[in-house]
Formats: structure tokens, sequence, C-alpha cells
């Protein structure tokens, strides 16, 4: 029974993650895992697959099952689903499943199965959709709605099929999001443009250099492993930091991120990815900022001007009690 919750809290967290319309806190109360699956396919060709489907309802629940192609919106990684009317590629069509609704008895996890299938004439490239599950039944061409996607729960998938397939990409933009840090943490945004017809996932990291050329650290160019859909502008974020603990509040919060999160001078980062099944190199790009330590800096001039001071008293007092000691030898003789 511990077991069965474990796997019911990881499917509700890893559906979170993705931001999949729907999770565990919504009127469907269900969770599926995984939340994203990839096949690669030749035109004819079927893959088969399990969807782990959790019921998080104290009561028996029945769940129906859909398929809906999508195009990718933005560059966030959202995604905008295509009525099946408006699906020039059919690509919602290829999904068959074991069974089209499933009953299943309150916070018990079952498995689903699914098979997608790659028409003769299915175009080479990419082809994305995602499978729907809800307490629903699915709508009909004519009832559909964006909107209702968001009482859904989904995995999505992303399929390539073979053929002529075109990998070209660049890096639209490098950008830091600040020109001058106090402190570290510094992010990144690296927008990157697919012109190809196949998705791909970007590898590699960003250097960063001080002012003297010295590499001081590098950091993955996608930490979260972000796909990029054809024809679309992704932005993958990363971060350069020392510590993760943050402190909030006034002045010497900031002081304490400072010390924890040091950085002092011009930093130069360059971004070294590749991308595709060549391992592509995109060209290089680099962005330059500054971090500069105020708090630290302010401090340090303090205790320095008050160091000064305490050394010039100290010095008037020693002169002073020498001058003393020579007027009260004087008046001896």
């Amino acid at each position: 029974m511990a077991k069965n919750k474990l796997l019911l809290l990881f499917l509700i967290l890893a559906g979170s993650l993705f931001g999949i319309a729907g999770n565990a806190g919504n009127a469907n109360a269900i969770a599926v895992s995984p939340v994203v699956i990839e096949h690669e396919l030749a035109p004819g060709m079927s893959a088969s697959g399990k969807i782990r489907l959790s019921n998080l309802a104290n009561e028996t629940q029945k769940y129906y099952v859909d398929a809906l192609r999508f195009v990718p919106v933005g560059e966030e990684g959202r995604q905008e689903y295509i009525n099946k009317n408006n699906d020039i590629t059919g690509f919602s069509k290829w999904f068959s499943f074991g069974q089209t609704a499933y009953d299943i008895d309150g916070m018990t996890t079952i498995e689903t199965d699914y098979t997608i299938t790659a028409p003769l004439d299915a175009e080479p490239g990419g082809h994305y959709g995602a499978v729907f599950y809800s307490l629903e039944p699915p709508e009909t061409d004519e009832d559909f709605v964006g909107s209702s996607i968001a009482s859904k729960t989904g995995v999505l998938f992303l399929i390539k099929v073979a053929g002529d397939i075109v990998e070209s990409a660049n890096i639209e933009s490098f950008t830091s999001d600040k020109k001058v840090y106090s402190h570290l943490p510094s992010k990144f945004d690296i927008r990157i443009r697919n012109n190809g017809n196949v998705h791909f996932r970007p590898q590699g990291t960003v250097e960063i250099r001080n002012m003297w050329g010295a590499v001081v650290a590098k950091v993955p160019a996608n930490p979260s492993n972000s796909a990029v859909l054809p024809n679309s502008i992704r932005k993958v974020n990363t971060w350069w930091t020392k510590s993760d603990q943050l402190a909030v509040g006034g002045f010497f919060a900031g002081v304490s991120n400072e010390w924890n999160n040091f950085a002092l001078g011009r930093y130069t980062a360059t971004v070294n990815a590749t991308y595709g099944s060549q391992n592509t190199a995109f060209e290089q790009k680099a962005v330059t900022f500054w971090a500069i330590p105020w708090r630290l800096t302010l401090i340090l001039i303090i205790l320095i001007i008050a160091l000064y001071i305490a050394m010039s008293i100290y010095n008037k007092a020693i002169v002073s009690s020498a001058i003393n000691k020579s007027n009260q030898a004087k008046k001896k003789k």
C-alpha cells in the first residue's frame, strides 16, 4: 500500500513538471506516467506502448481516452491543440487504444495500451500530439473548444517519421537577464530557432570566463533537456550560481547573498552547444556582464574608514602621550 501511495505521489509530481493540461488538484483527480513519449517510425510502421493511469479520487471513476495533434505556440514550450477537422495531417487518427474508456477503482493505478501507426504517405519529419484522459467523453469536432483542454490530463507524443529529414537551426539570441549583478545567480536566456522539419534537444555548455580570461564555471546549456520543435523558437534557460540558498529580506540578507554567491568584475559567458542527430555545432554566441557586490564593498569601505579613524586616534594618542612625557621630564629638570 505504501509503495502505491509513493507511485501516485511521483505521478502527480511528474505531471506537474510539464504543465500538461491537468493535475492532481483538478476535477479529474488523475495522474499519468510517463508525461512525454517519443517514437521513430518509418511510413507504414507501428509502435506500441503502455501509459500508467492513476485514479487519485477515493471512488471509482470512468476515464475516456482521445488523441489530438498540437503545434508549438510562443517560446516557452506551450502547445495549441488542433480541431480534428483542421488536422491536415490526420495525426490524431494514427492512434488506436486497447479501450476507449476505463473504469478505475479509487486510489488505483492501471496500465493502458496504445498503438501508433504512421500511414504509408506520412510526411517525413516531426509530428506532435497528445493522448488525453478525461471524465468527459471526447468532444465531437463541432463541440471542440481549445479551452476545454484544461480539463484533461495528457501525455505528449513526439514522433519522428523517417525519410527526407532536415536538421537546421540557429541561436537567435543569447542574453543575460541583467548587465550588472550584485551577486549570483546570473540567468541566461538562449533563444533557439528550428528551421528543420524534426525536433531536437540541444546539448552543450555555457562557459563563463573572468576578466583575465580564466574559466571560472561551466553550466549546462539546456538543463531541463527541452525539445525545440520545427518552425518555432524555443527559449531555454540556464543559471550560474554557487549556492542555492538565497536569503530574503533587507540589506543584511543582501550581504549574505553577496557572500555566499560572490562574484566580482567583468565576466564573459559563451554558449557552446550542438543539435540534431549529427551533433551539429551552433555558431558560438557570447554575452558580457558585471558583478559588483556593492553591499560588501560598502561594508569594506566603512571598515577601512573606521580603521583609518581608529589608527588616527591611536596615533594622536601615542603622540600626545609622548609629548606629555617629554614635558614632564623637562619640568623635573
